[in-house]
């Protein structure tokens, strides 16, 4: 950014061709993004915009919180203070990790119901050892019947 002094009490900032540049690179990683699948989004999370009140969030769309974890939002809404994205599973799907460590595997939730079930391929963390769904919706819990299936290599990701 360039400054300018035009007058006594008048200074003139003008972007430079740099700061365009940056910009639409900056634009254009975000597009991006958006079309990567949920573990490779959460790998660049910071490119998806923070939660905030007030905001119109639509169906499928992904935002991260003020520490950079990924959700997907599940219902058309504006979101109020008394939302918080962490706290409404209604609202918002965690994806399960962040930023600083897109590798981790996160810890199994109990899903409150269609909405934040697990789908088939999803790893979790549950008492220890790592876990990959087998069916889509499952709402069980990891050991339970044939829902889950106990990945070889249960060390990744601590």
């Amino acid at each position: 950014m360039r400054a300018e002094q035009r007058g006594q009490n008048l200074i003139v900032y003008e972007r430079e061709e740099r700061d365009k540049v940056q910009e639409a690179i900056e634009r254009l990683a975000r597009l991006s993004a958006a079309e990567l699948e949920d573990g490779d989004a959460c790998a660049v999370s910071v490119l998806f915009d923070r939660w905030k009140a007030g905001a119109a969030y639509q169906k499928g769309q992904r935002i991260a919180d003020e520490a950079g974890r990924l959700y997907r939002v599940e219902q058309d809404h504006v979101s109020q203070p008394d939302w918080p994205v962490d706290g409404t599973p209604a609202l918002y799907t965690p994806l399960g990790v962040d930023s600083g460590r897109p590798e981790a595997v996160p810890e199994w939730r109990q899903p409150t119901g269609a909405q934040d079930a697990y789908q088939k391929g999803d790893r979790v963390r549950y008492e220890g050892a790592v876990y990959v769904s087998q069916a889509d919706g499952n709402v069980w819990a990891p050991g339970t019947g044939d829902l889950w299936r106990l990945e070889a290599d249960s060390t990744e990701g601590r």
